[in-house]
This record gives structure tokens, sequence and C-alpha cells, in this order.
């Protein structure tokens, strides 16, 4: 600024001198010619001019001063209001957006102040709205349920969102300007990104990041480019489809065994029709025992599809509380009478070990009486004669636990996680034999969860199992507790 200063007065100077030297040899001619003098240069004038020539350069010294004075006061006025631009236009570089120029004139100083503060409050709002962005674009990294991993065109990492953050057990701040494989450690994901940097292409794949668990993730790679065209890094989008695979994986063998379930009495019968049309029909004992095998296996058919159906409702329903309550006791008793001739024909005892005072659950009684059919008729089925099936119950806070304990063959370890799978049975031939449909206990399970319960078992082979449930007590009753247990009542 001072050296502006010095310019713009060294130059109003030069050309101040030459003005005035101009108007010295003018006025030095003017005298000459005023006297019939011929023109001589100012330095051979002699005593003709001395006397005026001093009173001119007088007057030209007392010129010179006024116009020094009025070119300082000028340079004065341009450059005072620029030196008070240069501490705000500093703060504004060091990135202080809230200063504004004090407009003190409408000369083009003050039109540059007016354009300066302009310029500021575009800016101020420039970066507010990518502040904004980076905000919005951070809720949504945050908000993904999907890994996401960018690098660099050399493959170093610049980001990692939450969800990869919890993949992978490190911060991004930790992992930033380090290569993808000292990061993953996996050098299928490396050799995609390699590829994608090189190609320009997106790719997709399916790789098990961690070689000591079988979780599957799916990665889906795109480029970054510059507005240039420029490949500058690329994003991988991560996926775990570890319980998509086995969903599906359950799929397929759920309509294999239902296709299996279906075909082994559906051949039966067909193979003993065809064997009565043949000629057996003739004989009446062979006709009778072969028609008694075909009713059986067709209400096995149809006991099959009935608890497919009957699954398939409970599996679409939501969770739920019923609003009503069902008595334990009273449903337990008519359960009881139902599987009475079963047990008895078998030489199992039923025994039942109830307390007083087991408040009312939270599910239908329909609902309840499927969960005590199936279980203790199971255990009826599995118990050798002279065997028993005892049924007990207790209250935990606010649930009641049912208990259902026989004496029978008993379940192997391996086969407990298993149990309650829709048509996984233990023992296959003497399962169909008994006629299950290797479909009660996946019943019993979906209608326990289904009203905020849960189900277990115990088991050890030849000493019988003991299953539980846990249902919740019934609202009403509650509400009827705790307003016996408020203080004064």
């Amino acid at each position: 600024m001072h050296s502006l200063r010095w310019k713009i007065t060294l130059n109003f100077l030069t050309l101040l001198f030459l003005t005035l030297l101009g108007a010295y040899l003018y006025l030095h001619q003017a005298i000459l010619k005023a006297l019939g003098l011929p023109w001589l240069p100012p330095f051979r004038a002699g005593l003709l001019a001395a006397r005026l020539e001093g009173q001119l350069l007088a007057v030209m010294l007392l010129v010179l001063i006024i116009m020094g004075i009025g070119t300082f006061i000028l340079a004065r006025g341009i450059i005072t209001p620029l030196t008070a631009l240069l501490p705000l236009t500093r703060r504004i570089a060091a990135g202080d957006l809230e200063q504004r120029v004090e407009i003190q004139s409408d000369d083009e100083v003050g039109l540059l102040s007016h354009h300066l503060n302009i310029m500021v409050e575009t800016l101020r709002n420039n970066f507010r709205e990518i502040a904004d962005e980076r905000n919005k674009m951070k809720a949504i990294l945050a908000s993904m349920t999907d890994g996401l991993v960018a690098v660099d065109q050399v493959g170093r990492v610049i980001m990692l969102n939450p969800a990869a953050e919890k993949m992978f057990g490190k911060k991004g701040a930790e992992v930033e300007h380090k290569y993808l494989l000292e990061v993953i450690r996996n050098h299928e994901i490396d050799a995609m990104v390699k590829e994608i940097l090189a190609s320009g292409l997106p790719l997709e794949n399916e790789v098990r990041l961690f070689p000591t668990t079988s979780q599957l993730f799916r990665i889906y790679g795109t480029p970054i480019t510059s507005e240039q065209g420029r490949i500058i890094g690329a994003v991988l989008t991560i996926r775990d489809i570890t319980d998509i695979r086995r969903l599906e994986q359950m799929r397929t063998e759920f309509v294999a065994n239902v296709s299996h379930e279906l075909r082994t009495p559906l051949t039966s019968i067909r193979g003993f029709v065809e064997t009565l049309l043949e000629g057996a029909h003739k004989d009446p004992e062979v006709s009778r025992r072969f028609l008694g095998i075909i009713n059986h296996e067709a209400q096995r058919l149809q006991q099959l599809i009935e608890d497919l159906l009957y699954l398939s409702r409970l599996e679409s329903q939501p969770q739920r509380q019923d609003s009503g309550g069902s008595n334990l006791v009273a449903t337990l008793d008519r359960v009881l009478t139902t599987v009475n001739k079963l047990a008895r024909d078998k030489g199992v005892v039923l025994e039942k070990e109830i307390p007083a005072g087991i408040p009312e659950l939270a599910i239908s009684e329909g609902y309840l009486n499927q969960v005590l059919l199936n279980l203790i008729d199971n255990g009826i089925k599995y118990t050798p004669n002279g065997g028993r099936v005892t049924i007990r119950a207790a209250r935990l806070g606010e649930l009641v636990q049912v208990e259902v304990a026989d004496t029978g063959i008993g379940i192997p370890p391996e086969s407990l996680p298993r149990v309650f799978e829709r048509f996984y049975r233990v023992d296959k031939a003497r399962s169909r034999e008994m006629g299950g449909t290797g479909l009660g206990l996946a019943i019993v399970k979906h209608i326990v969860e289904t009203h905020g319960g849960s189900i277990s078992v115990t088991s050890r082979p030849g000493q019988g199992s003991h299953f539980f449930f846990t249902l919740p007590i019934a609202a009403e009753e509650r509400r009827r507790n705790n307003y016996q247990e408020e203080p004064g009542i």
C-alpha cells in the first residue's frame, strides 16, 4: 500500500514538473518578445530578464508547493480507504465471513466496498450450503445399514461410514490414508478395487470377509470420476447377506420337505390302490387291510396340509397380545380329557402339578389349547409303557412358566437346537409311524413367541425331555395385581 501511495505521488510530481517547465519556457519567450528582443536560451538571457525570471521562479515555487500539498491530499484520499480494507481482507482470507466494509462514499472506492460486501455474503451463503450438504451426507451415511468404504486413485482409504467401522472394528480416523488391503485384509476385495480403478467399470461380487466366520457379504463397487472424466477413486458398498442366504436355504429345504412329505403318503396310497385294481380287491381281508392303510395315509395327508395352512397363518400374523385371558387349569383339564384315551392305550400316566392362584394368561384359549395339546401329545407318543407325562406351572414375576416333562426316549444333544424347525425329526421312521407331521413343535414355537413368550427344551437320551414355555400374565390380571399392591389397599 505504501508503494502505491508513493507511485501516485511520484507520477503526479513528474507531471507537475513537466508542466511547470513548459510554462516557464513559454513565459520566458513571452517576456523577450514583449521587450522586442530576439529569443534567447534562458541561460544566455543575461541581466535583461533576471529580475522578471526571479519573480517568475518565486511564483512557480509557490505553485509547486500548493500543487504538492494538493497531491498529498489527493493521494491520501485514495490510499486511506484502500488501507482500511486491508485488515478486513486478511480476516476474510482467514475464514471470518461475518465482516463487512463500511461504505463512506459513492465514488469508485465506495463501489469497490459494496461489491466486496456482496462477495463476502455470497461466500458465506455458499459455505453454509456446503456445510448443510455435508451434514446431510453424514446423516445419510450414518443411517445406512450397509458398510461404505471410499478409496482414492491408488487404493488408500479416505472414508468409512459407521456401519463399515462396526464391521471391521476400526474407526475411520485410524485407517485414513492406509491401503485398503491393510484395513480389510481380503485379497478378493483388493483385486476388485484395483480392477475398478483400472477399468472404470462397476463390479459386484460375493465374498467372505472373515475366514473364521460363515458370514457372506455382497460387495458393490463403483468408480469415482472427476469433471474431466478422470478416475479419482472408488466406492464400495458392503452388505451382509448371510441371513438372506440362510432364508433362501431354509425356503429351498422347506419346499423339498413339503414335497417329500406330500409324496410319501400319496405314493403309499397310489401303490395300494393299484394293487387293489390289479385284483387284490377280490380278497375281502386284503381289501379291508389295504383300505385301512389308505385311510390312515389320507388322514396323515390331510393333517399335514392343515398343519401347513395353520403354520402359514401364524407366520403371517404380527406379534399379538390378546386383550382377554385364558385360564390355564381349565384349558389343561380339557386337553387332558382329549388325550386321556391315547395315554391309557399306551400305558402312560398323566400327572398335573399346578399350584393354586396361577393367574390368567395373555393368550386366547384356542392357541393355549393348541400349545398344550401338541406338547402333551408329543410326550405321550415318545414315552414307553409305564412312563409318565407331568405338567407343572409356576409364576415368574409378570410371566407364567409351564413345564411338560416326560420319561420317554429323550433327544440327543446334537438334535436339541433343531427340534423346533419345520419337518425336523429326531427319528423320521418312528415319527411317521406315530403319525407325526414334523410341524407340531414349530407351531408351538410360533404361537408362544407371537404372544410375547419363549420356549426351550432340555433332554437326555433315555431319561426323557422337559419342555418349558413362558407366557405373559393377562393385562386385566396385571392391573388387578398392581391395584392390590398399592399402599393402603
